[in-house]
């Protein structure tokens, strides 16, 4: 079993230990060592990486009987078992888990306190942390409470440490939740406030956790996810957001306070001439239809339109044909090739008796497309852009050999 140095001493960087194996995990190079800093993913916190020797160390892996083993970026060179191994743990990574976890133990025991909510699970990412609460539903006061609390007992520099109990001593113990193995179990106390068995590495005082900040929050079936962020992560994530909203303000040539304001008042705008646009466009479509009637090709029977729209996507050209639709007599036979994508969209008055679906399914059928739909209204596609004039010229032949015209 490996010798964990991180559980007496979570600031030990550097160590020197003795290889014992150097096997070989999903062919990636991997070294067992007798004694160790790095610290392997477990309980929701993420491995340690930094070297051994000159080998990057990429990943960090508990077996279940309690060895670690460090998976390499390639394998140790010149080293035998019984050799020495100087091992470097990169220290910003291990801090900043160190901080992300203090602050969980910080959290979970506030919700519980506080509100009688039990931390059902917890995740530690690389770039933020997430808390699930057994509770269906979390309201804003009291995430800004608990918020408040945290940050006050990160001021009060409380002391964190980490110790080992027995069988007998654990009963004396008030443990937030009852650990999940038995025999010897390693406590992380912050200070008479919380009790937690945990193997991971904690800062020595609440000060370091730093700034708490909750980000995000989640209802997932009954219950909370807040997802949080402790210390450096939760400065820098202040200072984007100042950077941002700073930008913003610049923008809008005003000050900070008054950004959300601006940016409401915009909104308001924008939408109105949102639709103010869509009224124009559905005139201007229902014009463009009129335009396209009279200068139809009219039959004995009915009058045919076909045009290509190169400036129009399927939805303008969709409304054209609807409109086209409103005049007796009429055949709609319209391409769209806006944004290099070919739509045939085929649409006919109610008084016309021909199956539009089998008409334009017909069509694209000899040219390698597909579509289909109703008698009245079909749509389709999948050829070349470059093909939609040729066609509309074989559905107006289709529908001359049918002496439709």
């Amino acid at each position: 079993m490996t010798e964990r140095l991180y559980y007496t001493d979570a600031y030990q960087t550097e160590f020197d230990a003795q290889l014992v194996a150097a096997p070989e995990i999903n062919h990636q190079a991997a070294v067992l060592l007798d004694r160790t800093s790095f610290y392997p993913t477990s309980g929701g916190q993420l491995f340690d990486t930094g070297y051994l020797g000159d080998r990057r160390v990429i990943d960090v892996i508990a077996t279940e009987n309690g060895d670690v083993l460090h998976v390499l970026d390639s394998p140790l060179a010149h080293v035998q078992p019984g050799q020495t191994v100087h091992g470097v743990v990169d220290w910003p990574r291990r801090y900043d888990h160190m901080q992300q976890h203090s602050g969980q133990h910080l959290l979970s025991q506030i919700f519980y306190r506080h509100f009688g909510y039990e931390t059902v699970s917890v995740h530690f990412g690389d770039t933020e942390s997430t808390l699930d609460l057994e509770i269906a539903a979390l309201d804003q006061t009291q995430l800004d409470a608990a918020e408040k609390i945290a940050n006050e007992m990160v001021y009060a520099s409380l002391p964190i440490k980490a110790y080992f109990v027995n069988d007998r001593e654990l009963a004396t113990v008030p443990l937030r939740k009852p650990p999940k193995v038995t025999g010897k179990i390693r406590i992380v106390e912050i200070d008479q406030f919380d009790y937690s068995a945990c193997g991971g590495t904690h800062v020595r005082t609440t000060a370091e956790v730093g700034t708490i900040k909750f980000t995000r929050l989640e209802r997932r079936r009954n219950q909370v996810r807040l997802t949080f962020l402790c210390g450096q992560r939760a400065y820098q994530d202040y200072a984007e957001k100042h950077r941002l909203l700073t930008e913003a303000a610049t923008l809008f040539s005003t000050e900070l306070s008054e950004v959300p304001r601006l940016v409401e008042r915009n909104l308001a705008q924008i939408k109105e001439l949102q639709a103010m646009l869509k009224t124009f466009v559905e005139e201007q479509l229902v014009r463009e239809a009129s335009a396209l009637v009279s200068s139809a090709h009219v039959g004995e029977k009915y009058q045919i339109v076909a045009k290509v729209f190169a400036d129009k996507d399927a939805g303008a050209t969709k409304t054209v044909a609807q409109n086209l639709q409103q005049y007796p007599g009429t055949l709609a036979l319209l391409a769209a090739t806006g944004g290099g994508k070919l739509t045939l969209l085929f649409a006919r008055s109610a008084d016309v008796d021909v199956h539009m679906g089998n008409l334009l399914r017909d069509t694209l059928r000899q040219f390698g497309g597909s579509g289909g739909g109703r008698p009245d209204f079909a749509q389709g596609g999948g050829v070349d852009p470059a093909m939609a004039q040729t066609l509309l010229d074989f559905a107006v032949q289709q529908l001359a050999m049918q002496k439709i015209q």
